[in-house]
């Protein structure tokens, strides 16, 4: 069928405005459209589909050619007339389109420019290193105009009493709240959901006297303190929203509605009703980690709001590795043409360039993941310190060490190898015994395959376990060139698939060691690497004459040249590096060791009420005091095993933080703070250092643990702990 509407502008353009009508059936779908020539366009519908809504927008740019949605026309301000479709009528005359949208229907252009970046240290500098090949997605933000009419009025109500609020200038930010709770009914054993099952320790008891009263008015619990730079709110908007009328204070939200950008990062009960985004562009990163595009925003309006996220091929597939959340991360009013720096730190996505290869008949055990070279874990002349890291770092999660297989190691008939573990001790020290288990999770690397017709796919090569040796957990040595498969042109490998797996040579799971009781498989574990010949069987290194290599500087190792040294190969040789090979009875070397301290226990923060002469404060939080008064001062820094640091802080008012204590768990005193054999550090600090030079004033305690545990990747910071925040004023007793 055909439609034929009539339909004119309210007022006169300056110039010729492109329109085209937009007709969408009852479930939002655009079921047609058609440019508007003069004052009529005709609309081609199936019989089959019926048109509910019709819209009045600007046509599709260029680079913007996806299929048109209500809500991305609503953003160019589209207009909706009064319209009811009527089967036997095909012919409509309109009312005008009002001059407050057409005005912005004049589309500018907007370049958007960026780069994608992961920041990687080389020998103690950190530089942002491209990553090639990422897939960047562009979308514009909900303007506030459009989300403010929706909200329901509750939430109206909600914001101007938090905005009329007396809010603090100085804002303490607390961390996201987690976006689930664990589900044990789903099987997944990675090392952070396992960490999650973790049972915790009960915080130790703090004996204080009850709080000499309640307060007289409890309030809401605190929100986040807002992003501003005062406390005022501009006297006409605080007038309009202290009306009684809902639809007075929503007009006042929707005219001053840049003054809450800063708050809804701030706000988690307003979250659910913020924010969608429309995808307005996806590029592909260059090698230099760049991309460009230009995208087109209404003239009259704003700058477009817009919020970016990546993904990276990972295995073949693309995978999401940089998403946070909108409400924090947009760019407000985009500056045209400005560099937007996206830093991704996920461990699997590798930044641009390939290692130079090593030639030779030898073996390089080079690191635990990307950032522990083996220089870097302690050896046995270490005593207790043994297999930890220089920085006295224990390893936890999935561990993965790298190792460099010589190309003359095939060609002689040596083409597997074998990484095992036994442990040594518990946490405390106390040696025990338990045999060797080999690592059998698979490992694989990727290679690129090209078809005649150019067809690209990237497969995995299976390195073992190798099903020919049943029950040994062999793996393939790598081999120099990845197979050529019938119909393909050429193959090479292709490790920026997946940066961590294919760097992998075993997969050592520490965080399932003992059943996933991290309190129990605490302690060192010693490894060893071995090799194997064709037929499956065991390579005496020394008889074979095969080199073993570790590297002589810490990771990551960049860009630079990576020396290494040799491991010693005869009994003639025993010395420094002895505590790195195993040998046989006759003093020749069959396997490298290496002992690692495992610990992948959580942390725990707890923050104790503050009391004077052993009275907690009220449930307001107040504390009255003489001027000789102390503030007893007191919370709970927690690691079984002492492997982590804790930062605590008070802040005054709008005086930022006056008081501070930061160290080892394990230390004391920190700052004046003592700790006792449970780990609860606690000081008396005089009532005038808190003051300074008020006669009552507001503060608030933060503290974070610190978890040391590596993967060699990243510091294990799911095993950190926040302490939740505690408030407290003080103000002076009245007079007798």
């Amino acid at each position: 069928m055909n439609i034929e509407i009539t339909i004119s502008l309210d007022g006169k353009p300056d110039k010729d405005l492109s329109i085209v009508a937009y007709a969408f059936d009852q479930k939002g779908l655009l079921i047609a459209s058609a440019p508007l020539k003069g004052r009529q366009v005709q609309l081609k519908i199936k019989e089959d589909h019926v048109p509910a809504r019709v819209l009045f927008a600007p046509p599709p740019v260029e680079k913007r050619t996806e299929t048109p949605t209500i809500e991305a026309l609503e953003r160019l301000h589209a207009y909706e007339p009064v319209w009811e479709f009527e089967s036997k009528k095909n012919q409509y005359e309109l009312l005008p389109i009002p001059e407050f949208n057409w005005k912005y229907w004049w589309l500018c252009a907007c370049r958007v420019r960026g780069r994608v970046v992961k920041a990687v240290n080389f020998n103690g500098v950190i530089q942002d290193m491209p990553v090639c090949h990422a897939r960047v997605h562009i979308c514009e933000v909900d303007p506030f105009w459009l989300l403010i009419p929706r909200l329901p009025d509750f939430i109206i109500d909600r914001i101007r009493e938090e905005l009329l609020k007396p809010w603090p200038p100085i804002p303490i930010p607390l961390p996201d709240p987690p976006p689930f709770q664990f589900d044990t009914n789903v099987l997944d054993v990675s090392p952070i959901n396992v960490a999650r099952m973790q049972p915790l320790r009960t915080a130790p008891l703090v004996k204080q006297s009850a709080a000499v009263s309640a307060c007289s008015e409890v309030m809401l619990n605190p929100q986040p303190l807002p992003p501003k730079a005062t406390s005022e709110l501009p006297a006409t908007l605080r007038l309009q929203l202290t009306s009684a009328s809902t639809t007075i204070a929503r007009q006042a939200l929707l005219d001053n509605a840049i003054l809450l950008r800063p708050y809804l990062c701030w706000w988690p009960w307003i979250w659910p009703y913020f924010y969608r985004c429309d995808e307005i562009a996806v590029l592909n990163t260059d090698s230099n980690g760049r991309f460009d595009t230009t995208i087109w925003y209404p003239c009259f309006g704003d700058h477009p709001d817009l919020y970016f996220w990546v993904e990276y091929s990972i295995g073949g597939v693309w995978t999401t590795v940089y998403k946070p959340p909108i409400r924090c991360n947009t760019r407000w009013d985009y500056v045209c043409g400005s560099d937007v720096i996206i830093h991704v730190t996920d461990p699997r996505v590798p930044w641009c360039g390939d290692p130079n290869p090593l030639p030779g008949k030898q073996v390089a055990v080079l690191s635990i993941g990307n950032g522990v070279s083996m220089t870097e874990i302690q050896r046995a002349s270490a005593s207790v310190n043994e297999g930890l890291t220089t920085a006295s770092e224990p390893f936890g999660g999935s561990l993965e060490p790298h190792v460099w297989f010589g190309d003359g190691l095939i060609a002689t008939g040596i083409d597997h190898y074998r990484w095992s573990y036994k442990r040594l001790t518990n946490a405390d020290g106390t040696a025990v015994t338990d045999g060797w288990h080999a690592m059998d999770k698979e490992v694989v690397r990727h290679y690129g395959e090209v078809l005649a017709d150019s067809t690209l796919t990237f497969k995995p090569y299976p390195l073992g376990p190798d099903p020919a040796f049943v029950g040994q957990n062999l793996f393939k040595i790598r081999p120099v060139n990845p197979p050529l498969n019938a119909g393909a042109v050429s193959s090479s490998w292709a490790p920026e698939v997946d940066g961590r797996s294919n760097t992998a040579s075993a997969f050592f799971l520490s965080h399932l060691l003992s059943g996933s009781d991290a309190a129990v498989a605490a302690g060192k574990y010693e490894l060893k690497l071995e090799l194997f010949k064709t037929d499956g069987s065991l390579v005496n290194l020394s008889d074979a004459g095969v080199l073993l290599k570790v590297p002589t500087v810490v990771a990551p190792f960049g860009n630079g040249t990576v020396p290494t040294q040799l491991v010693a190969h005869h009994p003639a040789q025993f010395g420094d590096m002895e505590d790195r090979v195993i040998r046989d009875g006759a003093g020749k070397i069959v396997a490298f060791r290496l002992v690692l301290h495992i610990d992948n226990n959580k942390c725990q923060a707890v923050i104790y009420p503050v009391s004077i002469n052993g009275t907690a404060a009220d449930l307001c939080g107040f504390l009255q005091y003489s001027p000789s008064d102390n503030v007893h001062v007191s919370y709970w820094a927690y690691h079984p095993n002492n492997f982590a640091s804790f930062n605590f802080t008070i802040a005054r008012g709008s005086a930022g933080i006056i008081e501070s204590a930061s160290g080892a768990v394990g230390a004391s005193p920190v700052n004046g703070y003592v700790r006792d054999p449970s780990s609860v550090f606690s000081k008396d600090v005089p009532v005038a250092d808190l003051l300074g030079g008020c006669r009552k004033a507001a503060f608030a305690e933060n503290l974070h643990v610190d978890a040391w545990a590596t993967d060699g990747w990243n510091t294990l910071d799911y095993l950190d702990a926040n302490a939740t925040p505690v408030a407290f004023a003080l103000e002076p007793k009245p007079a007798s």
